[in-house]
């Protein structure tokens, strides 16, 4: 989904944890300007910091605790129903916003806490379960996760202090704090594509009134920038898509179609390859056509036909028995892809490529080592290899990567039914969700192996929507400004 946002913070945790004041206390000084510094490498970005709360209903929450089983369903809807709403404000907001408790634990977390301790019948939880699918479908993740970890016992300590009479029963019981902390160890585990930042709030210091210690608030601040900085999460939105969101909509055609002209003259003047990675699904090859007929530049693609089927009779075998092929295939690839490159720049003249080489051994190795298709010493031989080969290749002028949701990547896999992927080629948490976490390294290491050292262009594909006319004219401008940058 577009957004102004330049930086989505996800503030989570459990029950008492503290995530609300610890969520306000971003927006005061010295902390907010503290925060803002995060945004210095992107000069559009609106510095300004915006908190949404958790919008939640006392009566509500009262009738949950006084009849769980009867006010489950009714409560969660509510919740759910609340968040969806504050999304919409996500999207148009520029700046930092930091959303407390995100979307994604109404089902991840709490919704399935429901179900566990039988708070939900089975019915009761499908409905709710794919109610949550439908809806949150175009919903992007937060760009990081703040988790705020506190032991169970702490917890009950502050939900006694804070003393609100409807929760009173958890002090008693520590079951659903228990379950909710296994979920929320679990989510971010095994079910969670953006970094997560994890915090431990087990010895903060509360005031009279509930405030938190300022020490352990500027404690907890660097360390969500170190971690922000470190794993470069502001360069996934960094461009973003605000000022091409304010054109009106012939206003923004009109500035796509000039934009895309300015670039065309660019790429006929200056031959320049530039080269699409990105998870499997995400749409790389619409991408590298979208861009190649509108820039009227020279397309390669990694499949062998036009009709955007798999060509390659080893990829295709890789896909139905990936033990048996998977050594096989990535000394094929390795040849294969330098080999198209080479072949394809020898008319010389500007081109766009729909997979990188750097793909095969700085994610899809990484992988494949870890599930145990390639052996240690494969994969050490693989990596020596590719670096050797990589020296004396045609290295790219622009690396543009996509990054999304797995989600996503797997929604457009069952579209495009390519029967080799359907049939055990690919899975959602086996394969591309780790994929995923690879993507969000790949920038960082991409340059280790010498064949790119040029400027890295993120696109959000959550967010921006080549398809779209506005959304293209961005991409061309950020296209332009990188190759022009020194």
């Amino acid at each position: 989904m577009a957004g102004l946002a330049d930086l989505v913070i996800g503030v989570s945790g459990n029950i008492g944890v503290g995530k609300t004041t610890f969520t306000h206390a971003l927006e005061r000084e010295p902390f907010k300007s503290r925060l803002l510094e995060v945004l210095n490498n992107n000069p559009l970005a609106k510095r300004e910091i915006t908190v949404l709360e958790e919008d939640f209903d006392l009566k509500i929450l009262d009738a949950f605790y006084s009849d769980a089983q009867r006010f489950a369903l009714a409560a969660q809807i509510y919740f759910f129903n609340a968040r969806l709403t504050r999304e919409s404000i996500v999207s148009m907001t520029p700046g930092i916003v930091i959303v407390d408790r995100p979307i994604e634990e109404d089902y991840h977390v709490f919704g399935k806490a429901q179900r566990i301790l039988n708070n939900m019948s089975e019915a009761e939880f499908s409905v709710y379960a794919r109610n949550f699918e439908l809806m949150t479908n175009g919903i992007a993740p937060p760009d990081v996760f703040v988790y705020l970890k506190a032991d169970v016992p702490e917890l009950q300590n502050r939900i006694k202090k804070r003393g609100r009479k409807e929760e009173q029963g958890l002090v008693k019981d520590p079951s659903y704090l228990e379950t909710l902390e296994t979920l929320y160890a679990h989510f971010f585990r095994e079910q969670n594509s953006s970094p997560v930042i994890e915090i431990d709030a087990n010895n903060v210091k509360l005031g009279k009134n509930g405030e938190i210690d300022e020490i352990f608030i500027s404690q907890a601040l660097e360390q969500i920038i170190y971690e922000v900085q470190k794993q470069k999460v502001g360069i996934k939105l960094t461009p973003h898509l605000g000022p091409w969101l304010s054109y009106n909509p012939t206003e923004a055609v009109i500035k796509s179609i000039n934009t895309e002209n300015e670039l065309q003259g660019y790429l006929q003047e200056n031959n320049k390859l530039l080269t699409v990675a990105g998870n499997i699904g995400l749409g790389k090859t619409a991408f590298a056509r979208i861009l190649a007929n509108g820039l009227r530049i020279k397309g390669c693609y990694e499949l062998d036909s036009e009709s955007d089927e798999i060509g390659d009779q080893l990829l295709s075998n890789f896909l139905r028995d990936k033990p048996k092929h998977c050594y096989e295939l990535q000394k094929h690839l390795l040849k294969k892809r330098l080999t198209q490159r080479k072949s394809n720049l020898s008319n010389v003249i500007s081109m766009i490529e729909d997979r990188t080489p750097e793909e095969d051994p700085a994610v899809f190795h990484s992988l494949f080592v870890q599930q145990g298709l390639l052996t240690k010493r494969e994969y050490d031989e693989l990596q020596v290899e590719a670096r050797r080969v990589y020296r004396d290749a045609p290295k790219s002028d622009l690396m543009i990567v996509l990054q999304g949701k797995p989600e996503l990547s797997w929604q457009r896999i069952l579209q495009r039914q390519r029967s080799e992927e359907l049939e055990g080629g690919w899975s959602l948490n086996k394969d591309l969700r780790p994929l995923a976490k690879l993507y969000q390294e790949f920038p960082e290491v991409v340059k280790e192996y010498s064949l790119h050292q040029g400027p890295v262009l993120i696109i959000d594909v959550d967010r921006v929507d080549i398809t779209q006319r506005a959304h293209q004219g961005f991409v061309y401008e950020q296209i332009l400004q990188s190759l022009k940058q020194p």
